[in-house]
């Protein structure tokens, strides 16, 4: 059986966008190809093929859209 991942579980367990992309970037150098593609599969974004290094910038371009978004959402 595999050990639970701890990055991933704090990354899943994040409610807020800011949360979740701050434990993205303390975890960004010692997360593998299986916990990148998870942490991308629990929002929603498709990473296909793409290396760890492509799929963290896109999990961080989507929570940074998603904070950005959010913020002119509660400022209306």
């Amino acid at each position: 059986m595999d050990e639970i991942n701890e990055d991933l579980m704090r990354f899943l367990d994040a409610d807020e966008y800011e949360d979740k992309l701050s434990i993205l970037e303390e975890v960004k150098n010692r997360v593998d190809e299986k916990t990148a593609q998870m942490m991308a599969v629990s929002l929603s974004l498709a990473v296909g093929n793409a290396s760890v290094d492509e799929c963290i910038d896109r999990i961080r371009d989507h929570l940074s859209l998603q904070i950005q978004y959010d913020g002119k959402r509660m400022r209306d």
